[in-house]
């Protein structure tokens, strides 16, 4: 359903709805109305380590339940600025695929399979070639699970030959220094922050990375090209640029937003 409605107790019982608390959802059984409504779900939020009475967290509760397109598992996307990759008269660079066994093969097709859903990246026939590297994250999870590794691409061939582009990062000595000490504040971290930012689409067939099973090329931003963390910056830059400064603190995707009270904030 493309509306939000409320539906009385004596229609539901007139209708014979269906609640399926497992699946969160509504069925409306009729000739002519088979229609499966999704309930959303309120945004997660642990508060348990916070300093605010009960009546701060649940006014915070109400707040992010009424942005909840803020809270989505979807990254963002932001047309501020495209990734460029500058090579100038360089000819493509091009490796072989890295070697993995079976275990590691079946996690780099779970991460590709999932990029393709979320329309990250896409098949391409492309001069350019990198390869997958998976590295462990220190999460805690078992070796053979696709979130106990970080997929990235080995662009070092492909930065040798790309101009770097030169925007200053913050330095974080100075950020701390003018974050005040009282008052409150709330630290936020983008979701797959790189993600969020398109690639130039004239320089997209230069992502492109090869696998057993094709090559693939970034729409988004990935990790590990050269000039992406001085872009990204750049980027955030100009979408806070009201606001940094006067209650606001940036570095990369860390977002400190401080008031002097809670009703202020």
């Amino acid at each position: 359903m493309q509306y939000q409605c409320i539906l009385g107790i004596d229609f539901m019982k007139e209708s014979k709805l269906t609640l399926d608390f497992d699946q969160k959802s509504l069925i409306i059984p009729d000739d002519q109305i088979k229609q499966l409504l999704n309930v959303e779900k309120p945004v997660e939020t642990d508060l348990l380590d916070t300093k605010l009475g009960e009546g701060q967290k649940q006014k915070l509760r109400n707040l992010f339940n009424g942005f909840k397109g803020l809270f989505s598992d979807q990254p963002g996307l932001t047309h501020v600025l495209y990734h460029e990759i500058d090579t100038g008269d360089k000819g493509p660079v091009v490796s072989r695929p890295y070697r993995y066994d079976r275990v590691k093969q079946g996690i780099i097709d779970y991460h590709i399979e999932k990029m393709l859903r979320e329309e990250m990246i896409h098949p391409i026939q492309s001069p350019y070639a990198s390869p997958v590297v998976l590295t462990r994250k220190n999460n805690g999870l078992p070796p053979d699970s696709p979130e106990a590794y970080r997929f990235a691409i080995d662009y070092r061939k492909l930065n040798a030959i790309t101009k770097y582009p030169r925007y200053p990062l913050p330095v974080i000595d100075d950020l701390i220094t003018n974050i005040p000490h009282t008052g409150v504040m709330s630290a936020l971290d983008l979701k797959s922050g790189y993600f969020q930012f398109a690639i130039s689409p004239k320089d997209i067939v230069k992502t492109a990375f090869i696998t057993r099973n094709g090559t693939y090329a970034f729409l988004r931003m990935p990790f590990g090209l050269s000039g992406a963390a001085p872009n990204f910056q750049k980027a955030i830059d100009i979408i806070l640029k009201p606001v940094i400064g006067r209650f606001v603190s940036v570095y990369m995707d860390d977002v400190i937003i401080t008031s002097p009270s809670f009703n202020e904030h």
